[in-house]
């Protein structure tokens, strides 16, 4: 069975998917008509928003500072004598995860990219954190893009706490027609972050949700069939911030263990887990429910070049993947 995932890939010389594998022995630095790219090696595994003291890097026109003086997190970039948002600069770089080696990645020109949103596949799966409950407040820009996406199965990330399954229904039908069936996690807590949920949303004829993990875990599972085959579906969000030896950290792998261990106990050759990781630390949380069971698919932003899912222009914290989806390879297929 083919499944359509979010993000749309493209063919493109370089990368920045921190796997490096575009880049040939001894070569550091690389351009092309629209960005140029450097590699940066470290003598330690360090995430490079979080070092113990300032990294410089020219590259192009620019010098990006890393985890900058005074400051000690983030990404500060100056252009000749001048401090610029990295943002201005189109800063990326890959792994946002701890690492000895990065690729960075900044502008020399703004290009447009042609792709197409043609289903491919048995199913389209989307995968969207809508950020602080944004999607029902916003129901005009919400509708858009899930006019563009037309999904059949939606996994949603920060639902606001008081938004209810059938409101969250009524938008989907107002917006994409037909019937739809939802189901939240729990809210917990005071504070706004505590109270946000995650969902899962499908226009199939029915879904049978389960438990994944314990609060304050914010995910959620439903299986729900497909050409009379059952697929199970996790909508997740990890713990928040934090670098590779920190509290948050500990705790985005303890509730990656609570996933496995819903996993383990369901025997099923067919699951979708995707969703927020945060993946601000380390890869282990990831690791931790993968195993060699799944596979991330690779989705790149319509460029084909970079697969960061997140970025905040008024953040101290450069673009990166923090959204990521697993499948189940050998009964699922990534059609596009």
């Amino acid at each position: 069975m083919q499944i359509l995932p979010l993000l749309l890939l493209a063919i493109s010389p370089i990368q920045l998917d921190g796997l490096l594998g575009d880049w040939a022995d001894g070569v550091t630095l690389q351009e092309d008509a629209q960005f140029v790219y450097k590699r940066i090696d470290l003598p330690s595994e360090s995430c490079l928003q979080q070092l113990p003291e300032q990294k410089v890097v020219q590259i192009g026109e620019y010098e990006v500072y890393f985890s900058p003086d005074g400051k000690g997190y983030g990404v500060s970039c100056k252009k000749g004598s001048q401090w610029i948002s990295p943002y201005e600069a189109g800063v990326v770089f890959a792994p946002t995860t701890a690492s000895t080696s990065f690729e960075l990645r900044v502008n020399k020109a703004t290009g447009t990219y042609p792709f197409s949103f043609e289903k491919l596949g048995d199913l389209r799966v989307v995968s969207w954190n809508v950020q602080f409950g944004a999607l029902l407040k916003d129901k005009a820009r919400g509708g858009r893009i899930l006019k563009a996406l037309q999904p059949d199965v939606l996994l949603i990330q920060e639902l606001d706490g008081e938004d209810t399954c059938s409101e969250l229904e009524s938008f989907l039908h107002d917006t994409l027609g037909g019937s739809w069936l939802v189901e939240t996690s729990n809210s917990n807590g005071e504070k706004r972050s505590e109270r946000l949920k995650s969902a899962i949303a499908t226009s199939a004829d029915s879904m049978a949700c389960f438990t994944v993990g314990k609060t304050p875990l914010k995910a959620i599972g439903a299986s729900i069939s497909f050409s009379n085959k059952p697929i199970n579906f996790i909508s997740l969000h990890l713990r928040c911030c934090g670098g590779p030896t920190s509290d948050a950290e500990k705790q985005r792998v303890s509730e990656a263990t609570d996933i496995r261990k819903t996993i383990d106990s369901m025997q099923s050759p067919r699951f979708v887990i995707a969703g927020d990781w945060n993946l601000v630390g380390t890869t282990a949380p990831l690791l931790t429910v993968a195993k060699n069971d799944f596979a991330v698919v690779q989705a790149y932003q319509p460029d084909g070049r970079v697969h960061a899912t997140w970025s905040d222009e008024t953040s101290s914290f450069t673009p990166g993947r923090l959204d990521l989806m697993l499948y189940s390879p050998l009964s699922l297929e990534v059609a596009r």
